[in-house]
């Protein structure tokens, strides 16, 4: 009998997969023609029409983190990041630039809005991923608290508000509990490398429909958004309570310019028609925007609900956010662009229940820090400007830098709204939106006030400078000139957001010694550090007394007593004392606080036995010494 060859008995099962055609046979089988390949070209290149606008931003952004990757974090120094950062990430930043508005002022259609959200969250990717890619350890001290403040209610079910005033609006601290808890993570700490990413993108959909509402142009909108993200150096992008509280704001004004800004044929509960107020001129107001999304009495009721909440959410969650939920519904009443006119007082009465009832811990204690700076306003600017104008010469340049843009975002504001108001088309909500903060100066929000404000106000600013630009774009030099700004603020961005970096990163071998302070640290003993820039409290966050030397300024100066008597005179703790000193704090010391380059040095030889110290742990970037009070 002959043997069928190894082709004739395999075709049946390639047959049933649809490798091979069975009506013909193997060997007489023809090679595609070339009107064949051309016709599997063309299907081939027809399925691929809807997504190739998208392959060059996406290799950019790849091309992008892949340069960052390769970084060096050493090189990070006086400048910040941008030291650190290989050329071609720059290039693929100016790269992504250029593509996004040629995309911007080229063609129209719905693709065009997807192809311009990939630029978008390119661009998010590049500016607040590049530390996650480039360091080995999440960023920022302050982010390594906050998961040992997450840990500490995930793990006991608590938030003692007496420890840290933090805990007092534990709102942030209990959904990043719930959701470590629900990825099955015993700490917070994998959340922080990447949160600034996925904060930054939360902040996007309502700033979105807050544009797309306000300006009547999708031009505008993502012209405005882009230049958010690249003025936004104010950093509270991290594992914070801030970047949860900012998200609801926006949140809340989303659903108030969509749905509340105007007059209404049948007004719901807590809805009123409002009398258009004395800054209003007939028809100047012709044009403020779209008019309110259509819905149901029902649907009104549900969303009015659900803006409580979020007021209710931010009372518990942060302390100014919820203060300036209620000066922008107020500002809007005021101007009447919301009819939901008992809104500031019912989100007023909200955050003023949570403020005396949840927060007695901390105020009860603190009621000249709460209420001490009120219409003080030269000595809030005195805190939040005058304070952080010093340091090294390279750190001045950099604070000054952070002053003019901020000051120039605010300008252009104004410059726009004046320009629009001439045009007749005044954007009347959205400076009001942009101003509004500005009302914050009259409490004391520490040396972060004037930081704050332009985190709540730069958003709606630079909606308006993009509204005012898009108004111009029949102009020919228009849209070259705006090409050229944005190419100018990308280096001005990575220096201004990352110039701390020099003290803001965290050196994997400060961790490793902050892991050895608690294996040697007794539980209850008191942990010292000469500077607020140590990556400490990301476990045991309430199990130690954490604090500063008792006379800091001349510890750092090196002055016997205050090297001798790190707890005061006469203080002692039963469970010992620790010192720490990181790199970080070196650092922070010398660029921040003004203090000479080699402080360390002359505080190091006196950190001996006669003051009570003995040297337990040294690494590379940190030194733990245990304190007992001399004799």
């Amino acid at each position: 009998m002959r043997r069928r060859g190894a082709g004739t008995s395999a075709a049946p099962i390639l047959a049933l997969f649809g490798l091979i055609d069975q009506r013909v046979p193997v060997s007489r089988r023809l090679p595609p023609s070339r009107d064949d390949l051309l016709r599997v070209r063309d299907r081939t290149l027809a399925g691929l029409a809807p997504v190739q606008p998208l392959i060059f931003p996406v290799l950019v952004v790849v091309t992008g983190c892949a340069a960052a990757t390769a970084g060096d974090q050493e090189r990070i120094g006086s400048w910040g990041l941008v030291q650190a950062l290989p050329g071609l990430y720059f290039i693929s930043l100016a790269l992504l630039t250029v593509s996004f508005f040629m995309e911007l002022f080229g063609r129209g259609g719905r693709e065009r809005q997807v192809v311009l959200a990939v630029h978008l969250v390119g661009l998010v990717v590049l500016l607040h991923g590049v530390a996650g890619f480039l360091e080995q350890e999440p960023r920022f001290p302050t982010a390594w608290l906050h998961a040992g403040y997450t840990e500490q209610i995930l793990e006991r079910h608590f938030a003692p508000g007496s420890v840290d005033a933090r805990f007092t609006w534990p709102g942030f601290f209990g959904a990043a509990a719930t959701v470590t808890g629900a990825a099955g993570l015993d700490s917070a700490i994998p959340l922080l490398r990447w949160a600034p990413i996925f904060m930054v993108l939360l902040y996007l959909p309502p700033l979105f429909v807050i544009g797309r509402q306000l300006t009547g142009s999708v031009t505008a909108t993502w012209l405005g958004l882009w230049m958010f993200l690249l003025v936004n150096w104010v950093g509270q992008d991290y594992f914070a309570p801030q970047t949860l509280g900012f998200t609801l704001y926006l949140t809340a004004v989303a659903m108030l310019v969509a749905f509340f800004r105007q007059p209404s044929p049948g007004p719901g509960p807590l809805e009123q028609t409002p009398r258009w107020s004395w800054l209003t001129r007939g028809d100047l107001l012709a044009f403020d925007g779209r008019p309110d999304v259509e819905t149901a009495p029902r649907t009104r009721v549900a969303l009015i609900i659900l803006l409580m909440v979020i007021q209710a959410g931010l009372a518990m969650t942060h302390q100014l956010s919820p203060i300036v939920l209620v000066l922008a519904c107020g500002g809007l009443v005021l101007v009447g662009r919301c009819r939901l006119t008992v809104l500031p007082v019912i989100a007023g009465v909200f955050t003023l229940a949570w403020i005396s009832v949840g927060t007695t811990d901390y105020w009860l204690g603190h009621l000249d820090t709460i209420f001490g700076g009120v219409g003080n306003v030269q000595e809030v600017l005195s805190n939040s400007v005058g304070e952080r104008v010093e340091g090294s010469t390279v750190h001045l340049v950099v604070v000054r830098l952070r002053l003019a843009l901020t000051a120039s975002v605010w300008a252009m504001m104004v410059a726009a709204a004046l320009l629009l108001w001439f045009r007749r088309r005044p954007p009347l909500t959205l400076f009001t939106l942009g101003i509004v903060p500005f009302a914050t100066l009259a409490q004391n929000y520490g040396d972060e006030g004037v930081m704050r404000i332009f985190l709540f106000s730069s958003p709606f600013a630079c909606l308006l400078v993009g509204q005012a630009v898009t108004s111009l774009l029949h102009l020919p030099r228009v849209k070259p000139a705006a090409l050229v700004a944005a190419l100018t603020l990308l280096p001005l961005f990575l220096v201004t957001r990352y110039g701390n970096e020099s003290f803001e990163q965290v050196r994997p071998d400060e961790i490793d010694a902050i892991h050895a302070l608690y294996r040697l640290a007794p539980r209850g003993a008191d942990l010292v550090s000469p500077t607020s820039q140590v990556p400490w409290r990301f476990t045991y966050a309430t199990d130690y007394d954490y604090g500063r030397p008792e006379y800091a300024d001349a510890f750092l100066t090196g002055r016997r007593p205050a090297v001798r008597w790190l707890l005061g005179g006469g203080a002692e703790n039963a469970s010992g004392a620790y010192l720490v000193v990181t790199r970080s704090q070196e650092i922070y010391a010398y660029e921040a606080l003004g203090q000479p380059r080699d402080w360390f040095d002359e505080v190091r030889p006196k950190l001996h036995s006669k003051n009570g110290y003995r040297l337990l742990f040294r690494n590379q970037d940190a030194s733990i010494y245990e304190y007992e009070v001399p004799r």
